[in-house]
């Protein structure tokens, strides 16, 4: 009798996997049995009909039988290893070609039947098959016969490796299924062993779709049950009365018209805060667009209530730039406060306060207000951690969610095209503001730069020069202090090279940051530290080095750095390595511009993460198709909601079991 496996046990329990294949296996975020149950295939071959030899056309992926010929070695005239023998049927033959493979000639037999699936492709005079997977015999197997899956793979684990392993598997896997057999019944669901079975190795396609939506269904419940018991423990919103006397005097004191979309966000905002249900809101836009105006009506709105709000920022510099606006345009200036981890004074707590800060709002804000928070509000959401984001929410009654972002994290994109958070898109540009140019240049083409990098500052562009590091801890990558010598050469003695960092105090920082802006010249280094609340029209150049190692929000944010007057901005992303394989994701900035599309590439990418876990990418199976079903998601979160707020010990229990699958 073989052994069982439960879905927490760990990869390296399982027989054939040692200390070095689950280091591998960890790279895909491989773990435990589940996880590898869990990771789903990105596409599968359709092998379901072997084809005969004169039937295969160029650039199909196909399986086929056929008796092996001679079997050839010699190396080519640029020293390669070629390995090449013709396998015939009754309709024709194929060659099939190896290249520097020694091993070919020793596992492949002359004269015998295989089973072959691979790429047809023109090569030399004809058509060939390079590499073709090959077992022995007629019969065609789980990796040359029916519906093929094709598994994202890393450096020693194949897709093949991991059909075996995954086939041989599930069998022997311990699965207690969440759901009831009436429920599966009226939903028209497949079981949970079924699911695992037929989304891997499908007898058909209408099978992998039926696993598909049951796995889905799965993600979807154990979502909207966590959210309706956060709910539940967390109690009710406050609902506001909307004055319309002061929205008419915010309209009168804001010195612009409000655009459409703009107009079309106060009300929806307006009509969340009328509602004493938790409502959570993505206010979308790129740089410049406006997000801030629209929360200054709802702040406005919240102390004609008598009620307080928080809008917390992830720089100081941000902090500082809101609490200005504010102060500018609010129709409370003396009810402000600015709290960040250089302010002093306590918070104010004997009246209605707009609380403006950083992640010191943390610990500062008592959790008990005389005058409570409506809503909360985070700018650039994409720099705070789930759990600071809760921290601050967590209170009673239990304030509004507006997340202000111009590329918002993959999870929050996930819950809006769900349907369970709202989106409210401000596309309006400022007029006169040219998209930014970007290009992905490599490190030995950017070398060629200097001459044009000095023309830029000779005709008056300001040059932003980003790092991911300080100091060098890796030769690798570009460091602050180490690549400001080598922009110092470029400006000379006529321009300036000012660095800012991280490690610098708040007042240092902001003294370079003002000296950059008012000499009008020069270049500044710095770390992504600027990437919010900087605000220089005549800087129209960003360069980003080992671009790769920021996400793609940060290169967005950054990017929207510079072209902010009426001068052509350009970003030149720099990856460390010329062979950098990270380029193909830079290339997304060169082509989309922007921040929700770049959100929702990054999503497919790297997936949401745990929607109500603390990771923000890696877990969540964005591979399946109904996944994105807002139908089943919608379906999911009715049937949540009966279950939670029936049977709160059942709705725990289906958590607990889904969170071992």
């Amino acid at each position: 009798m073989s052994k069982q496996y439960h879905l927490n046990d760990t990869v390296s329990s399982i027989k054939g996997i040692g200390e070095q294949t689950s280091i591998k296996l960890n790279r895909l975020g491989i773990e435990t049995v589940g996880d590898l149950i869990n990771h789903f295939p990105v596409r599968y071959y359709d092998f379901t009909e072997p084809k005969q030899l004169k039937h295969l056309s160029q650039g199909e992926m196909a399986s086929f039988i056929g008796t092996t010929g001679k079997i050839k070695s010699f190396f080519t005239k640029t020293s390669k290893l070629l390995t090449q023998t013709t396998v015939s049927d009754s309709s024709g033959k194929i060659l099939l070609t190896w290249f520097n493979n020694p091993f070919i000639k020793r596992v492949l037999k002359e004269n015998t039947i295989y089973t072959f699936a691979g790429k047809v492709s023109f090569w030399g005079k004809g058509l060939t098959v390079i590499a073709p997977i090959f077992e022995e015999g007629g019969v065609p197997s789980i990796n040359t016969g029916g519906f093929v899956p094709v598994y994202p793979q890393t450096e020693g684990i194949t897709s093949k490796w991991l059909r075996t392993k995954i086939h041989s598997l599930l069998p022997t896997i311990q699965i207690t299924d969440p759901f009831e057999t009436e429920l599966q019944i009226k939903l028209n669901l497949l079981s949970e062993t079924e699911a695992y079975q037929y989304i891997h190795f499908p007898p058909s396609k209408e099978l992998r779709w039926e696993a598909d939506k049951r796995l889905s269904f799965n993600e979807h419940l154990l979502i909207n049950i966590n959210n309706r018991l956060a709910q539940k423990n967390l109690g009710k919103s406050l609902a506001l009365k909307i004055i319309s006397g002061t929205t008419k005097k915010t309209t009168q004191k804001i010195p612009f018209k409000l655009t459409i979309d703009q107009q079309k966000t106060v009300s929806a905002i307006y009509k969340d805060l009328q509602s004493s249900e938790f409502t959570h809101r993505l206010i979308q836009g790129d740089t410049g667009s406006g997000k801030t105006a629209t929360i200054i009506f709802a702040a406005n709105q919240c102390l004609t209530n008598k009620l307080s709000c928080a809008i917390m920022a992830p720089t100081e510099i941000l902090a500082n730039q809101h609490y200005k606006t504010f102060q500018s345009l609010s129709l409370f200036p003396k009810q402000i406060q600015l709290i960040t981890g250089s302010s002093k004074d306590k918070p104010q707590t004997n009246k209605p306060v707009i609380y403006i800060g950083t992640h010191s709002l943390l610990t500062k804000l008592p959790k008990i207000l005389k005058f409570p928070l409506a809503f909360v509000a985070i700018d650039e959401q994409h720099k705070f951690g789930v759990k600071q984001r809760d921290e601050l929410i967590n209170r009673s009654p239990l304030p509004h969610l507006f997340n202000l972002s111009a590329t918002p994290i993959p999870r929050t994109v996930a819950l809006g095209l769900l349907g369970d958070i709202d989106i409210s898109n401000i596309t309006h540009k400022p007029q006169n503001r040219l998209p930014t140019k970007t290009f992905v240049v490599s490190p030995t083409h950017f070398k060629k730069s200097p001459n044009w990098l000095r023309r830029q500052l000779q005709n008056g562009s300001q040059i932003f020069v980003v790092c991911p590091n300080i100091e060098e801890h890796n030769s690798r990558i570009v460091s602050v202090n180490k690549i400001s010598k080598i922009y110092q050469k470029i400006a000379g003695d006529k321009f300036p090279v000012y660095i800012i960092h991280g490690k610098m105090k708040t007042d240092k920082q902001n003294e370079i940051l003002t000296q950059f802006k008012n000499t009008g010249r020069g270049v500044l280094v710095s770390t992504s530290l600027i990437e919010v609340g900087i605000d220089i029209p005549s800087a129209n150049v960003m360069i980003i080095h080992s671009a790769e190692r920021f996400g793609l929000a940060s290169l967005h944010q950054l990017r929207g750095r510079v072209g902010r007057g009426e001068e052509q901005g350009y970003c030149f992303l720099v990856p460390t390595n010329d062979d950098e394989e990270e380029t193909e994701r830079l290339q997304l900035l060169q082509k989309f511009k922007t921040g929700l599309i770049l959100a929702q590439k990054d999503l497919r990418l790297r997936g949401a993460g745990q929607i109500f876990g603390t990771r923000q990418h890696g877990s969540l199976p964005t591979r399946l198709k109904y996944f994105w079903s807002k139908k089943l998601f919608l379906s999911a979160k009715e049937i949540a909601r009966e279950i939670a707020d029936k049977n709160p010990q059942k709705a725990k229990h289906i958590v607990s079991l889904f969170e071992t699958c």
